[in-house]
């Protein structure tokens, strides 16, 4: 038995549209395809102590106020008050850390401390990079 292109045609037709074919949804009714992939129900901004990430801003606030006294004492005149600035801003540095373990959570554009030490990516390893061998064969530190 021949078939025509036209017969074809709806033979393909009617599979993919009447029920059981490839166009009919597979899931249940009601349930989306997809999620989003970051949905909390939490927002980030509401998430840790909310004493603590108030204290959180104004350390902050205190850091960059004294980063922009780094810059502008940047001149040999200044370096005693340079080195005061420069102390300052490293101990504002171990403020924000302090905070965070007190229940702060800053926000991605907020971190602009490095984590404590047990929050770093190789921290589990001694605190030291792995050891990884080049492509040539020789022994390597950190992966490079």
């Amino acid at each position: 038995m021949a078939v025509t292109y036209d017969q074809l045609k709806a033979f393909v037709r009617e599979a993919m549209f009447t029920g059981g074919g490839i166009n009919t949804p597979s899931a249940p009714q009601g349930v989306p395809h997809r999620e989003p992939a970051a949905d909390n129900d939490v927002s980030m901004q509401d998430m840790g102590d909310k004493k603590s990430n108030k204290m959180y801003e104004i350390a902050l606030k205190a850091r960059e106020a004294t980063e922009e006294l780094i810059e502008a004492l940047d001149d040999p005149i200044y370096d005693d008050a340079y080195e005061h600035a420069f102390k300052a801003s490293a101990s504002l540095r171990r403020v924000l850390n302090s905070l965070e373990g007190e229940g702060a959570y800053p926000t991605p554009d907020q971190r602009v401390v490095a984590p404590p030490p047990d929050r770093q990516k190789y921290f589990g390893a001694g605190g030291h990079m792995p050891m990884t061998f080049s492509p040539g064969g020789e022994l390597e530190e950190g992966g490079k």
